[in-house]
């Protein structure tokens, strides 16, 4: 046969050819399956991925040898529909099943598609019905893959194939109590990641193999022998550390640690890791995690974080412990300390391989590895199997996305072969929602709890004056006659406005003796890591009274301590996590107060999540069953309740056609498109719109601005560099640099500052934020302040 050419080495012009490299993809793909038992299966779409390519256009093209442009050439649907004609001439109904499945995995190795698009139209017939020069590369692709691998190849992965989907059909089954419309919606959903995980398999393995030919190297996929007994030696001796204080707190602390560890020697499926606030789930759920992987032949860790705070604070935990080249952080905050093109180059390889031993994210990065439609998002996904995956403050995790996550959990659990931990004091009910989480029987990875929560017990929840509404004034006031009690108070509020309001009284009226901090997301990162650090040395000494004003930011995953502590009435959680700001390591023998305030002016109507949580949380302050307010029995009380009230949104509500569905539809009957056309039975496994739910599919609802400020001299200076450049990677490394000076505005705000001319667009595309606008203590000033004129 001749020698097509697939790619051709930019350095020294060598080709590699088309069978060269879907052999090199094939072994790729066989090694990423083989721990969730789906190697031979993997290997097949992986083997004929390329074979579009074996056609003179194509190698033409490559050649430079045609006026043919990136694109236009289709060179997917040839090994889908080389596929399909095999399995289809057997007979067998089972290896056209497979086969289908395969296929759709060829076809979107460069990009999901929508199996029913929006006309409803069979996407999938479409595609495998082309013949654009097929004859020619069939020709050559029967001499490249004879029948006789083929029928090998299907023989082999049968059995997997006959196992997994097995595996789905009970998981689904089993978790619909007999209705089967539910099942149907759970099964094809699952289904649906199957494809999703048959695609990661073959997308990694594919750019894999190109990069490994273009740089001339091979990419190291081994983990360093015996690396968890290596870990699991240096956390035991960072545990014995700990065991050395004496004090009640550390012993507590030690024995949940201990527990920790006896647990990872049980089979694990989803779990939970159940430990009030201050009680070191942090280390705890790391030793768990490295035993298990340990004892039960696991390949990573996975550690989520919904908020920055906890995030780089536990990173620096597990790179204490393990050390810095076994830990991959991949959050946005990263890369401002990149410095050259080769480092961001090779971070950026990394954070789309996730192939290091512990891999440190966000969990917008995690769902949209499961929900995306960006291939690189697809790509990291099977990284996720086979592993141990700690999804920290998982009480955080957006109301819309429940049941996908729901769903998704089981499957990496079930199919995946992971083990799930949600780590949390206050565990949302994710069991008892219609597409519910399947937890193992045993789930407590601590054992009883409550235990622990009376022995940690610092706080005490009032709320104020039976939650009449308190004007921003009387709120103030009572803040002060805190303060003028307990010496430092904490007061959380719901907005970023009600946070400067208070501040701004607060701060008018504060004596010689007190010091009023403000806090929110309308100041820089930079500058709110400074003001952290100042508050805690402030608290350490104690010279003057202290009153922090702050949004939610503060309540999880920073490392602060107030006697008292003032909540704006909120979601039950939210509450219980500004209580762990409060008497945080036990500094007070009592039990210190956290009060809960309704703020009369506090404009939250356009915050549907706060809203319906504050009207649960009144229903549950009202209801006299719930005498301890932050106990895990009422919190799992208030969840189920806030579920029930958000029922509708569970499953993620979208517009598609100008018709109101959800992404969970989209992404498993697909109901709706499916019904535009009389559609023939095979496709009710088949008819996903992964490309539309992917690109629907946001963490974060409200989208918003990047301004950048001027917080410093540095900020100051940056800002003046990027006026002159427009682009080029001076550009790409000044706006990395500058990124923890930037804050995210929403469109209400962007108005009103272009309307006074406080922003500017420069010709890079960025805006920047006018000095007289921004204020380090306050953040951005929507009326200005006045600058001082210098006299010759």
């Amino acid at each position: 046969m001749f020698s097509y050419t697939a790619h051709i080495r930019i350095e020294d012009g060598k080709s590699q050819s088309v069978e060269e490299h879907c052999i090199e993809t094939e072994n790729l793909a066989g090694r990423y399956a083989k721990s969730c038992n789906m190697g031979k299966l993997a290997k097949i779409p992986a083997l004929v991925h390329d074979i579009g390519k074996l056609c003179g256009t194509f190698h033409t093209y490559i050649h430079g040898q045609n006026n043919m442009r990136r694109g236009e050439i289709d060179h997917c649907y040839a090994g889908a529909k080389y596929l399909m004609e095999y399995a289809e001439k057997t007979g067998n109904i089972r290896y056209i099943e497979m086969a289908e499945l395969l296929s759709r995995v060829v076809i979107s190795h460069h990009g999901l598609k929508d199996w029913i698009d929006v006309d409803g139209e069979d996407y999938f017939t479409y595609r495998i019905g082309k013949d654009e020069e097929y004859q020619e590369i069939e020709e050559n692709a029967k001499q490249m893959i004879p029948e006789e691998k083929l029928q090998m190849m299907f023989s082999d992965a049968l059995p997997e194939y006959a196992v997994i989907r097995k595996n789905i059909v009970s998981l689904a089954k089993n978790n619909c109590e007999n209705d089967r419309k539910k099942s149907h919606v759970q099964c094809t959903f699952y289904f649906g990641m199957l494809e999703r995980l048959l695609s990661s398999f073959l997308v990694d393995a594919d750019r894999t193999d190109t990069t490994n030919f273009q740089w001339n190297t091979e990419i190291d996929l081994s983990l360093q022998k015996d690396i968890w007994k290596c870990f699991s030696e240096k956390m035991e001796a960072k545990c014995q550390e700990f065991k050395m204080k004496t004090d009640p707190v550390s012993i507590l602390r030690s024995d949940i640690s201990d527990r920790c560890k006896v647990f990872a020697e049980n089979e694990v499926g989803i779990c939970r890791m159940i430990v009030p606030t201050g009680g070191g789930k942090t280390v705890s759920s790391l030793r768990f995690a490295i035993n298990y992987c340990k004892n039960h032949g696991k390949e990573r860790i996975f550690y989520i974080a919904p908020y920055m705070s906890i995030l780089e604070q536990n990173t620096k935990v597990f790179c204490d412990i393990l050390g810095n080249d076994m830990v991959l952080e991949h959050h946005s905050n990263f890369l401002s300390g990149i410095d050259s093109d080769d480092e961001l180059a090779e971070y950026e390889l990394r954070t789309e391989k996730w192939q290091e031993p512990v891999i440190v994210t966000t969990m917008v990065q995690f769902l949209n590895t499961l929900f995306s439609d960006q291939m690189s998002s697809v790509r990291r996904m099977h990284q996720l199997c086979n592993s141990v995956i700690i999804i920290d403050e998982v009480q955080s995790l957006p109301v819309k996305c429940v049941h996908l996550f729901n769903l998704a959990m089981n499957f990496l659990s079930a199919i995946g072969k992971s083990c799930i931990v949600l780590c949390s004091a206050t565990q949302p009910g994710f069991e008892k929602t219609q597409f519910r989480m399947i937890l193992d029987e045993k789930s407590s990875m601590t054992g009883n709890y409550e235990k622990d929560f009376e022995s940690l017990k610092r706080t005490e929840l009032v709320p104020v004056d039976h939650l009449r509404p308190f004007m921003y004034e009387e709120a103030a006031d009572f803040c002060r006659e805190q303060s003028d009690m307990m010496g430092n108070v904490l007061f959380v509020v719901n907005t970023r406005k009600a946070a400067l309001e208070l501040y701004n009284l607060l701060e008018q009226q504060a004596d010689d003796d007190t010091e009023v901090f403000h806090l929110s997301t309308s100041i820089c990162s930079a500058r709110r890591e400074k003001i952290i650090a100042e508050i805690r040395e402030k608290l350490k000494h104690r010279d003057k009274k202290l009153i922090c004003i702050t949004t939610q930011l503060i309540e999880a995953g920073v490392d602060i301590s107030f006697p008292c502590v003032i909540r704006s009435i909120a979601g039950l959680d939210n509450v219980v996590q500004a209580a762990g700001r409060c008497n945080r390591n036990g500094e007070y023998s009592y039990c210190c107060k956290v009060y809960l305030i309704k703020l009369a002016e506090e404009k939250i109507g356009r915050l549907k999540d706060i809203e319906s949580a504050q009207k649960v949380t009144g229903g549950i302050i009202r209801n006299e069953t719930y005498t301890d307010l932050l106990s895990v029995d009422t919190l799992s009380a208030y969840f189920e309740k806030y579920f029930q009230e958000r029922s509708e949104d569970l499953s993620y509500r979208v517009k598609d056609l100008g018709i109101n569905t959800n992404l969970l539809d989209l992404l498993s009957v697909n109901s709706i498109r499916l019904s535009l056309k009389n559609h023939k039975e095979d496709l009710h496994l088949h008819a996903q719109a992964f490309k539309t739910a992917g690109r629907l599919f946001d963490v974060i609802d409200t989208k918003t601005i990047d301004v950048i400020v001027p917080d410093n001299e540095e900020a100051k200076a940056l800002i003046s560099q990027l006026y002159s450049e427009t682009d080029g990677p001076d550009l790409i490394k000044i706006l990395r640099k500058a990124q923890k000076y930037s804050i995210g505005t929403y469109a209400d705000m962007k108005m009103k500052l272009l309307e006074k001319n406080a922003i500017h667009m420069l010709n890079c595309g960025v805006y920047v934020l006018d000095e007289r606008f921004y204020d380090p203590k306050v953040g951005i000033l929507l009326e200005g302040k006045s600058i001082e004129l210098l006299m010759f």
